[in-house]
């Protein structure tokens, strides 16, 4: 198993590529602390996980509730060696539509937030001087969008940016940080995509289909994981060739 004994956090666990990855990442051996804001969601991802498995509730965009997170996981696992980031949202609104409350909820949540679980989280691997971060990017922060609104492209740029800046800062303490750009995935927010943008997009991937939350689970347990032990700062685009270059 690749990631045996490790302990680590899946945010946006509820659902989509957060649950796949918190069942992934037990089959693999590691303990998984399923944390998103829909509590119940993120319970019944960590039952259905089994005894490898606890929940507990996360506002990503709030800074006590990553810090509590990230003091649960100590306190019932002794250490945090992964941090899967799948916590975020997703909006289409287009320039003209765009107003304070759309523009702040997106940033807030996914540029945010990615920056304040893993502030949480990077104390206790500077100390144990180990440690794997993942964060999710987005196609949209290569081509400006398409289905996403400017403001989501832009948070999703961010989030590489932030990978980055967390890589050089943190590299000299073996703690490896790498973002993931899925393309269209098959999950909540793509829900309600209208069959028609489906098919339209699917015409346009290489591989000829969308993605499943499975195939952006199995990209990060290779991040996570010792085999990506000299990997770090770097984007991984999972798209199905949709977007490469």
């Amino acid at each position: 198993m690749l990631i045996e004994g490790r302990v680590g956090i899946v945010t946006g666990a509820a659902s989509g590529m957060g649950r796949a990855a918190s069942s992934l990442f037990a089959r693999e051996g590691a303990h998984v602390v399923c944390a998103d804001v829909h509590e119940a969601g993120a319970a019944e991802t960590a039952k259905g996980v089994g005894a490898q498995a606890i929940s507990t509730r996360l506002d990503i965009a709030d800074r006590r509730s990553c810090e509590a997170v990230a003091r649960q996981t100590i306190d019932r696992f002794g250490r945090i060696d992964f941090l899967a980031n799948f916590a975020g949202v997703w909006d289409g609104r287009n320039i003209a539509e765009i107003e304070d409350e759309h523009w702040d909820r997106i940033l807030d949540v996914n540029l945010k937030g990615s920056f304040l679980i893993c502030q949480a989280v990077a104390p206790a691997m500077i100390k144990q001087r180990y440690g794997r971060i993942v964060l999710i990017g987005s196609i949209a922060a290569r081509v400006g969008g398409s289905m996403g609104g400017p403001h989501y492209a832009a948070s999703k740029g961010g989030v590489n940016s932030l990978a980055r800046a967390f890589a050089r800062r943190l590299g000299q303490y073996q703690v490896t940080v790498n973002s993931i750009n899925p393309g269209p995935v098959e999950s909540a927010m793509t829900a309600g995509w209208s069959a028609q943008a489906k098919a339209d997009f699917e015409k346009t991937i290489p591989l000829g289909r969308l993605g499943q939350p499975s195939d952006i689970a199995s990209a990060a347990l290779f991040l996570i994981s010792d085999l990506a032990s000299w990997i770090t700062g770097e984007t991984l685009d999972v798209n199905g060739g949709l977007y490469f270059g």
